[in-house]
């Protein structure tokens, strides 16, 4: 296989489209796969983080707010527009809402389940091996006066 020139890189896609059968409303939608720029945004814009009584922060994906990111960005035809839009879809269908949100998934790459462990992984507490104590030591009765 050659190496690629900058231009051939730059005009080059592999983006993947399909097309999904919503057998539950009559119809078919046209998706592909998320472009890095749009799966990217999706995931920091999901990413919620917060910060407890002790000053230590934990991480975890609004799965939700990521779905409606994806079938903004990924569903091609009908083309919905906003999140307002995206929102209606979401509340009126279900199984619909589920293939399209799972093709999306499966013809990008996307494994929201290791997303989430991955989140849980850095979480005090959760799930996953807990790591070493780095504080001040005042958790084993030093410095805590």
């Amino acid at each position: 296989m050659s190496r690629l020139s900058k231009d051939a890189l730059l005009s080059a896609s592999d983006l993947v489209e399909r097309e999904v059968e919503l057998d539950t409303i009559g119809g078919s939608v046209l998706v592909r796969s998320l472009p890095a720029a749009y799966s990217n945004q999706a995931m920091s814009e999901a990413l919620e983080v917060a910060t407890g009584a002790r000053g230590q922060q934990t991480a975890r994906v609004n799965t939700g707010k990521l779905e409606m990111l994806q079938v903004m960005h990924g569903m091609i035809d009908p083309k919905l527009n906003s999140l307002d839009e995206v929102l209606v879809f979401a509340q009126k269908c279900g199984a619909a809402w589920r293939k399209v949100v799972d093709t999306i998934d499966e013809i990008s790459g996307v494994n929201k389940e290791a997303m989430e462990q991955t989140a849980a992984t850095f979480q005090p507490g959760g799930p996953g091996t807990p790591g070493h104590d780095l504080g001040n030591g005042a958790s084993r009765g030093e410095g805590a006066d």
